[in-house]
């Protein structure tokens, strides 16, 4: 089947110059051809020091179904997470705001702050399928509105301006909460983008349940900024990654569609399902 070549819009307003540099060619996401599969590096993370207080899980306890994901304090009232993580994958429609929970710095049975939604919102045209096309991927962002600002730092969003340090040798920091370790975030340390396909990031970020909606961090002269989303794992070892020039809409002003949120319920058990 061939393939054919397109300008990525991530790079829109960046420049050609910042394209060239990056050097990223367009691949086929789900393609058969064969990649061997490279012991994975994985850190557990246990420290208090940011940024990782402000990363944590995205639970989901509701009467028929219980989920976890990934997400990040990316400002005081907001959390960044993928769009699919807070739909019912078997339903299709978004979980009830009561049942959703934002646990940041979760570290075995301590965490750092419990906030509670007050609303969702997702990327336009944004639609939860049991299999992600993928055209669709960039698409796969949500974020979580808060009811009250959290004083934990915030994890910045790579800016326009930040975003020229990005070469074709960067390398980013995929973080998350994993199935075979929910209540620690792990992280792949120094993994890189392989390519684009259809406005989305290929990378060999290894990824497994729970780890959806966590932050692709890179380092910058400003300190570490979330630079993408965790969509979706491809394989054993490649992973999506929604980037950040996807969000930018979806960031400009968000506010709940309504005046008042549902009550959140107390805290109960979560487990992560194939999000």
């Amino acid at each position: 089947m061939r393939q054919t070549l397109r300008k990525n819009r991530l790079f829109t307003g960046i420049g050609r110059s910042v394209l060239r540099t990056m050097g990223l060619a367009l691949v086929a996401l789900f393609s058969h051809q064969h990649v061997s599969a490279a012991p994975i590096e994985l850190k557990v993370i246990d420290s208090v020091d940011p940024p990782w207080p402000s990363i944590g899980r995205v639970n989901v306890a509701g009467f028929r179904s219980t989920a976890m994901c990934t997400g990040t304090l990316i400002a005081p009232d907001i959390v960044l997470t993928a769009a699919h993580c807070l739909y019912n994958k078997t339903t299709r429609k978004p979980f009830p705001i009561e049942d959703l929970l934002f646990m940041a710095g979760v570290r075995r049975d301590e965490y750092s702050a419990r906030l509670e939604p007050a609303c969702t919102i997702t990327a336009a045209g944004y639609e939860p399928r049991q299999k992600p096309r993928l055209r669709e991927v960039h698409k796969d962002v949500g974020i979580i509105l808060l009811k009250e600002p959290s004083t934990l730092p915030p994890v910045p969003v790579l800016s326009l301006d930040e975003a020229t340090v990005l070469t074709k040798d960067t390398r980013f920091q995929s973080a998350g909460y994993r199935r075979s370790r929910r209540f620690l975030p792990t992280v792949v340390p120094a993994c890189r983008v392989m390519g684009t396909a259809e406005d989305s990031w290929v990378t060999d970020c290894a990824s497994e349940a729970g780890a959806s909606g966590g932050p692709l961090l890179v380092e910058t002269p400003n300190g570490l900024r979330v630079a993408g989303i965790m969509s979706a794992k491809i394989d054993a070892v490649r992973s999506a990654i929604v980037p950040f020039l996807e969000w930018q809409d979806l960031l400009a002003n968000p506010r709940c569609s309504g005046d008042s949120a549902p009550a959140t319920p107390p805290l109960r058990s979560s487990l992560d399902t194939d999000n």
